[in-house]
């Protein structure tokens, strides 16, 4: 871990090596949660499965091996430092496919499935009671250089005499 997570004060690094320091740490963090997934919780869910296979009833019928059962663990996700630009980021990569909700909501520590459903109950109840979502506000827009205005202008009082 380094100093700065462990004493909870990066006032000593600059915004880049602060940074730095904190995503190599939470990228082995993700590291050690994906051993721990192959190493113990697979296998503590394998005996579970072996064991839930001796009460009749307990498992749906033609489940199978636990190999077979798609599953996933969920972690705790980590806020961004800066949310508006981790949801521009986000928005873009779901644009151009470069991601899926489902490792967006991973990333989050949540079920994307159970995300989407909760969704559907809340347009619903707000459809119900006439509640209309906000339209999504628009990205905000860089200001004008006023030397490239100027720029401009002068090309256009060119062509135009």
């Amino acid at each position: 871990m380094p100093f700065c997570v462990a004493a909870g004060n990066s006032s000593g690094y600059n915004y880049a090596s602060g940074r730095l320091d904190h995503q190599t740490y939470f990228k082995a963090i993700r590291v050690e949660q994906a051993h721990l997934e192959d190493v113990v919780l697979d296998r503590v869910l394998a005996a579970w499965f072996d064991e839930a296979a001796l009460v009749p009833g307990l498992l749906p019928p033609g489940l199978g091996p636990i190999a077979a059962v798609e599953h996933a663990w969920f972690w705790d996700g980590h806020e961004h430092v800066d949310p508006a630009k981790e949801a521009t980021a986000q928005a873009t990569r779901l644009a151009n496919h470069t991601t899926t909700l489902a490792q967006e909501y991973a990333r989050q520590g949540r079920d994307w499935e159970d995300a989407l459903r909760q969704r559907a109950k809340e347009v619903a109840l707000m459809t119900e009671l006439g509640l209309l979502a906000a339209p999504a506000a628009p990205a905000p827009t860089e200001p004008d250089d006023p030397e490239e205005d100027a720029e401009h202008d002068d090309e256009r009082s060119r062509t135009d005499a």
